[in-house]
């Protein structure tokens, strides 16, 4: 497969030169709103039929019903290769009918490497950061993917290299993403990449991103959950698991009203002081302006790739919240994918196909 795709690859860019195509202009991938696919072939232990039974054709069509124009889709490691770094064929062929389901529909795709044996966005200390092995093998992993997806047109799937990484220094995540971008490079001028900013796709790390001199098919990406204390309140995973206030969050002002603030033990007041704070949509546009100033100053487009709330902080707040975000992001033409579909970020049904469980939520994301 790998040699047919460079043979139709070089064919291709061979009659673009022949027809006096400027090789200078960007691949038409255009997107606006779209949705992850979480939990599903990332985050997941999951397979079998039972996998299948996940996302399926009926997704799709009702994802492109809705109003949606593409999805990212979260893959990890351990789903798509092997221990012995073979690739596990039931995963290749599931990615190969959603591909061909999406394009089919006409919905874009984004194939994201979610997270790696040796890597997840969790992990501040992880083995990919200090073995030169594991960062060759992060090269190795891309020249296979490509070579299962590059036959797929480069206006409909694009590549993305790594979710939220968490190098310890903006310099060194650019040095590994640059060696992927690199190798990908050099039978794929045209393929859509995207790259995204350290620590977790924070925002403010955006201006860090180091892109190759002149290729204009990149995306840069940020992802954006602030404040976390809406967004992941009482997540299990967070130090915020411990709050239960008994009143509600406001948003937009002040989060914690002060009496309600004043109600915290010492641990809890810990948690809570760094969000202490007002917030509202002004303040969002702040802490984005910089990295849309850096895509502007690049030509680049910029992408947020993941956003989403439980709902543990209060419906209101949490439709508020996104509401302001969406809104932000058509102001400044920002694309995005909502994390996510069908779990518990999500307004759909996981089991019972096309059952919607959140159409207010729904809404904020496609009207």
């Amino acid at each position: 497969m790998r040699r047919i795709c460079n043979f139709i690859l070089a064919a291709v860019l061979g009659a673009a030169l022949l027809t006096g195509c400027a090789k200078d202009k960007p691949t038409e991938f255009n997107i606006s709103k779209g949705v992850n696919i979480g939990n599903w072939l990332s985050q997941s232990w999951v397979m079998g039929e039972a996998r299948e039974r996940i996302f399926t054709d009926e997704d799709i069509a009702l994802l492109v019903e809705k109003g949606f124009d593409h999805l990212r889709l979260p893959v990890d490691e351990t789903q798509l290769f092997n221990r012995d770094m073979t690739l596990n064929e039931s995963t290749v062929a599931l990615i190969h009918k959603t591909i061909g389901s999406c394009i089919e529909h006409g919905l874009k795709v984004i194939f994201d490497l979610h997270t790696l044996r040796s890597f997840n966005f969790m992990d501040n200390d992880a083995p990919l950061w200090k073995s030169e092995a594991e960062q060759d093998k992060l090269v190795d992993m891309w020249r296979t993917i490509q070579g299962i997806l590059c036959e797929y047109p480069v206006t409909d799937v694009a590549y993305e290299i790594l979710n939220e990484a968490v190098a310890p220094t903006d310099e060194q995540w650019s040095q590994v993403l640059l060696r992927v971008v690199s190798m990908i490079r050099e039978t794929e001028k045209d393929r859509i990449i995207v790259m995204g900013a350290n620590m977790q796709n924070q925002v403010g790390h955006v201006k860090n991103i180091v892109v190759p001199e002149g290729d204009r098919n990149i995306l840069l990406s940020f992802h954006f959950y602030e404040p976390l204390l809406i967004t992941h309140y009482q997540a299990s995973w967070t130090p915020l698991r411990i709050l239960h206030f008994n009143g509600q969050m406001k948003y937009p002002g002040q989060l914690i009203p002060d009496e309600v603030y004043a109600e915290l033990n010492d641990e809890e007041k810990a948690v809570v002081e760094p969000y202490n704070h007002s917030y509202d949509k002004e303040w969002i546009r702040g802490q984005w302006q910089e990295a849309v100033d850096y895509a502007r100053e690049k030509g680049l487009r910029l992408y947020l790739g993941e956003f989403g709330c439980l709902v543990n902080c209060g419906e209101e707040v949490r439709l508020a919240w996104l509401k302001d975000v969406v809104s932000l992001a058509r102001e400044f033409g920002i694309a995005y994918s909502m994390w996510e579909y069908n779990s518990q970020f999500g307004f759909a049904d996981r089991v019972n196909k096309g059952v919607i469980t959140n159409q207010p939520l729904l809404d904020v994301f496609v009207k």
